[in-house]
């Protein structure tokens, strides 16, 4: 949990992780260096993809416990609209954890989380 606590990308991004009463919620504050489309003020789709791997890689620690490690082999993103210059929030779930592998769903959103702007399945490698 530590590296993660320091990583610099972390910090880009203004990750951050809150505990409520069903889970995690994971947001992001984006600035303009988040920008990918400045006609519309979208954020960059690689910005969207690592918010939610890095709301997986978090999830699995807080779940398997601190000294749980991995690391993302396959991350599906689909983008369900344009995400704005705002606050970015979302929501991992551990759907399967196995032997070697967890699978872990993501969803983000911006308004209310009844309107997803992008979801997430990640497969992640336990390093043991």
């Amino acid at each position: 949990m530590t590296r993660f606590a320091n990583s610099p990308l972390r910090h880009w991004l203004r990750f951050e992780a809150e505990e409520a009463e069903n889970g995690y919620l994971y947001s992001i504050t984006p600035d303009e260096a988040h920008i990918g489309n400045p006609l519309i003020k979208a954020l960059h789709g690689g910005v969207v993809s690592t918010f939610l791997e890095l709301a997986a890689l978090h999830e699995l620690r807080c779940t398997l416990g601190s000294d749980a490690d991995g690391e993302a082999i396959n991350i599906n993103v689909d983008y369900l609209k344009s995400v704005r210059l705002s606050p970015l929030f979302a929501r991992a779930r551990i759907a399967k954890t196995g032997r070697r592998l967890v699978f872990i769903d993501c969803i983000a959103w911006q308004d209310n989380d009844g309107s997803p702007v992008a979801k997430a399945a990640c497969s992640i490698a336990l390093l043991r």
